[in-house]
């Protein structure tokens, strides 16, 4: 090892002499004609002031890293080369910035060879004359760790980086220009790395410093936004990601020109980040005045150049998104045949351009094309990324599909195993510090990985019968996901005992209660106020991702304590069973719009679970759930919703048994009991249901259900307006709810008519049941017109469920005509938006009971449930909810609960006390529609 070391040693010396020696005469040879041209003063003058700064910036590119040299970098090389070229004697010092101004020059050139060269050399140098607190031999620190990264070369860039970010901290401090600078190369570093949380804490951090440096050029700063804006779009914050673009464009087109190309490659970003938006049109047109304005800027050169072949391989993507397949394949092979040249064959750039045109290949079935390209860009990226970044998993994904494709089912099998496990990594290590919104844009953007798994998994399962098994544990690992982790997150600050998290956590509340005022008012009252709603929506994202940044530490890894299917199986009673029912698009080339369902169904003694699979989903979202709710509504009999919906899994199902469903889909949207076999009966006296959100709620269920007994009643509203109907039954309903509950001693708040107040439900607190009964809604996206709807601005509520969905409460009607005089309470307006019910306190509630109608309708996602108010008051914190599925009737809905209550208080647990309740309102009432409107979720 020693003789190694002083091997290597030697080597650099000599490599620094050579390189001393060859300066002048490669200078002479190539730059003297431009030289005297452009030398025009003295370097001395400046010298002092550029080496105290850093002008290279990193700029992250959605699918490649770059540098930014700015103008006076290549002006300070133009003029110092008169000292290069000189004959008079330069000090070691001045050599050795000679060798870095050298190397600087032969980077900007795209020479990455000799800019290594050169800068080694520097380096070199410099440590020789022990002048390692010298400025520029940190920024040749910072220069080598950027040319590392654009070589490919890691571990390297990260040595480098690190180095130079802690010297210049050390000794030029935080507010200088040149720590700010490697901040941000290392945040760009980090990013390529896969490493989102750490990249997005020092891009902030980087901004923040030059917001409050007064020296600051313009284009530093629009470079870090950009880098922001990568970074928000690869967590899936499109909205967020295009405003950035859009500031930094401004910026930067007051510092460069239209043909820059630093300019150019941030329009090529914008494009990319509407094009994952769905905003196509936009986003080719962006393309192609890039290409355009490129092309003109490099005339014949273009063949060589790297930024353009990064154009031309976004905009065929955007054309395989498109459908225009015949002009994918000639872009995508220009732009490999650049990168080849320019970066050469082994690096991340060329592997990301094999890669698409492999997919492309596999898209088209040309599998022998596909083959060596896609095993091409794995083997690149594992060498030179690892083997968890997540551009190698989704390489390592691309060769299960085409595997899979090709028929060799084991290869892609072994492949998917490794796939899943690393995405299940990637969900632990990026999920918990976001917000919930991130959290969703993140969740929307992986879970096609899932679905993808999922149609391998049931097309092969009787070759490899594990198959099954991993599809339940992954279900059980992600189902409600979202929901999950926002519950978990409030659970973890309210019980920590930490009073600054807990402190933060309410001004977090006290925000998102202020935007919930100030969604019913319209733009021009918004701007009569001064109020930015932008801005307000900001603070309170920023705020609750610091909670969860916060709350991670008592929270860490929140899928790591895994359930498997076995798990589950094991906490079943012999006559139990679970079904867990799978919505999921189809995939042929690719994911499409044909969905599909699929039950997994185990009880006690299963060895596996079974699957029985239903395809013709588009039918049962679209087609038989309108008949469906038609024959509700008519009050008819219905001929198809059995046959449809529940035929397909009976063979799996023990008559008389308990089922426990975890349903998706149009599952949220029926209630299972009320499908009517073909001999007039129905399910409700064949099995007995229990709605969970996730197969391993089974074990909570199963656990004790001891609550706090007190009773929140809040009912019979005096709406204030006679547009809505008033409902006696539910001031009869309130009543005897009450009297049954007093009677088993619970301590019962009941409020009535002016009582039942907005103002007065946000107050309860955690009490052990709370019950609602009036009006309830859910505005299907749509059916919106403009304006404002039950007091909420339509532009707000258009694109957020929580905002169409609520109750209505005392002084509700008064809404329309003071939404339009602004002259109203909006936070206490007697229409209790589920956006501002998931803001309660209700930790301790065991049931909340929503006897009002549709209180269960909602957005429905894929995998995650019913967005509306079953979600709000689940995050909230309710053990339980009883909702409605449809417009219910009054007498009906007053002597159900009256029933419920009895058979609950009387002992019976709550499952059985709700089934027993219907079926004896069956017995007056034998169509479901009076009945079956509300159905019990645990």
């Amino acid at each position: 090892m020693l003789a190694r070391i002083l091997y290597t040693l030697s080597f650099l010396l000599f490599f620094y002499s050579v390189a001393n020696a060859q300066i002048g005469n490669f200078l002479k040879n190539k730059l003297e004609k431009a030289v005297k041209e452009k030398v025009s003063e003295s370097v001395d003058k400046k010298r002092a002031a550029l080496d105290t700064s850093n002008f290279n910036y990193a700029i992250a590119f959605l699918d490649k890293s770059e540098s930014y040299a700015n103008q006076e970098l290549g002006d300070r090389l133009v003029k110092n080369a008169d000292v290069l070229m000189g004959d008079d004697e330069k000090t070691p010092l001045e050599e050795a910035r000679e060798l870095m101004d050298f190397g600087e020059f032969n980077y900007v050139r795209r020479s990455f060879k000799l800019a290594e060269f050169y800068l080694l050399a520097a380096k070199l140098a410099f440590e020789e004359q022990g002048a390692t607190t010298d400025v520029n031999y940190f920024r040749t620190l910072a220069n080598l760790g950027l040319l590392y990264e654009q070589m490919g070369r890691y571990t390297q860039a990260q040595e480098y980086t690190d180095r130079a970010l802690q010297l210049r901290q050390e000794h030029m401090g935080e507010q200088s220009a040149a720590y700010i600078a490697s901040l941000n190369n290392k945040a760009v570093l980090t990013l390529n790395l896969g490493k989102y949380n750490e990249a997005e804490t020092l891009s902030k951090k980087a901004e923040e410093l030059l917001q409050s440096n007064s020296d600051t050029k313009e284009m530093p700063y629009a470079i870090v936004l950009n880098n922001r804006a990568v970074l928000s779009q690869t967590m899936g914050r499109y909205e967020q990601a295009i405003a950035l673009m859009d500031d930094v464009l401004a910026t930067a087109e007051k510092s460069l020109g239209e043909k820059d190309g630093t300019l150019l490659q941030l329009m090529t970003n914008k494009a990319l980040m509407l094009q994952d938006f769905g905003r196509y049109d936009e986003a080719e047109a962006t393309y192609l005045k890039a290409i355009d304005l490129q092309e003109r800027r490099l005339k014949l050169n273009r063949k060589a150049d790297p930024d353009y072949a990064h154009m031309l391989n976004n905009l065929a993507s955007l054309y395989l998104i498109t459908g225009q397949e015949d002009k994918v394949e000639d872009l995508l092979k220009r732009s490999l045949e650049i990168y080849e040249n320019k970066y050469g064959k082994y690096h991340p750039v060329t592997a990301d351009a094999e890669s698409d045109l492999g997919k492309y290949y596999r898209f088209q079935g040309a599998y022998d094309k596909a083959k060596p390209l896609l095993e091409s860009a794995f083997n690149t990226r594992f060498d030179k990324l690892s083997a968890k970044h997540p551009a190698t998993v989704e390489s390592k994904e691309e060769l299960a599909v085409l595997y899979w494709k090709m028929g060799d089912i084991q290869e892609a099998k072994g492949l998917y195993d490794q796939v899943m496990e690393q995405t299940i990594n990637f969900i632990n290590d990026y999920f918990q510090p976001l917000s919930e919104a991130e959290k969703t844009n993140y969740w929307e953007k992986i879970k096609p990985r899932f679905f993808r798994f999922y149609n391998f998994a049931f097309e092969h399962y009787t070759e490899y019968p594990a198959l099954l098994e991993k599809v339940f544990n992954y279900r059980i690992l992600t189902k409600g996901l979202l929901l999950n982790s926002t519950t978990k997150v409030k659970n973890t600050i309210l019980t920590s005992g930490d009073e600054s998290l807990v402190s933060l956590y309410k001004t977090w509340v006290d925000q998102k209660q202020s935007l919930a005022a100030y969604y019913s008012l319209s733009k021009e009252a918004l701007n009569e106020q001064r109020v930015n709603l932008d801005s307000l929506e900001n603070a309170a994202n920023d705020s609750e991702r610091r909670l969860s940044q916060l709350s991670a530490d008592f929270a860490k890894g929140f899928l790591s304590e895994e359930v498997k299917w076995e798990d589950v199986k094991a906490s079943l009673s012999p006559n139990e069973q679970l079904m867990e029912i799978v919505q999921y698009p189809s995939f042929d080339r690719k994911l499409n719009d044909d969905t599909h369902y699929a039950a997994l169904i185990i009880d006690k003694q299963s060895v596996k679970p079974v699957v029985k699979i239903i395809k013709n989903g588009n039918q049962l979202d679209k087609r038989y759930y309108s008949y469906y709710k038609n024959v509700m509504r008519q009050k008819m009999d219905d001929q198809y919703s059995y046959a449809q919906y529940w035929q397909p899994f009976v063979s799996a199902l023990n008559e008389q048994a308990t089922i426990y469903v975890v349903p998706d889909g149009v599952y949220h949207q029926i209630n299972l009991n009320t499908l009517q076999k073909p001999d007039g009966s129905y399910l409700l006296s064949h099995y007995q249901f229990r709605l969970i959100g996730n197969p391993k709620d089974v074990q909570t269920l199963k656990s004790s259900n001891t609550f706090k007994k007190s009773a929140f009643l809040i009912g019979y509203p005096e709406y204030g307006s006679s547009a809505i109907s008033t409902l006696p039954g539910t001031k009869v309903e309130v009543e005897k709810v009450g009297q049954t509950l007093k009677a088993q001693r619970f301590k019962v708040d009941r409020l009535m008519q002016q009582e039942a107040s907005e103002k007065n439900i946000k107050q309860a607190s955690s009490p052990g049941i709370l019950h609602v009964a009036t009006h309830g809604y859910f505005l299907e996206d749509e059916k919106l017109g403009e304006g404002a709807v039950f007091g909420v601005q339509v532009e707000h509520a258009r694109n957020n469920p929580l905002l169409r969905s609520g109750l209505m409460l005392a002084d509700a009607g008064k809404v329309e005509d003071a939404t339009v005089s602004g002259t109203f309470d909006a936070q206490n307006n007697g229409v209790f938006t589920a956006y501002e019910a998931i803001n309660m306190d209700l930790q301790q509630t065991q049931l909340v009971v929503l006897s009002a109608c549709e209180t269960g309708q909602g957005d429905i996602k894929s995998g995650e449930g019913v967005y509306g108010l079953q979600r709000a008051f689940k995050v909230a914190g309710a053990k339980s909810l009883i909702m409605s599925l449809w417009k219910v009737d009054d007498a009906a809905t007053q002597q159900l609960m009256t029933s419920f209550y009895s058979n609950w208080i009387g002992g019976e647990n709550i499952a059985k006390a709700f089934h027993n309740a219907q079926v004896a309102l069956q017995a007056k009432y034998n169509h479901p529609y009076y009945w079956g409107a509300f159905v019990l979720v645990n």
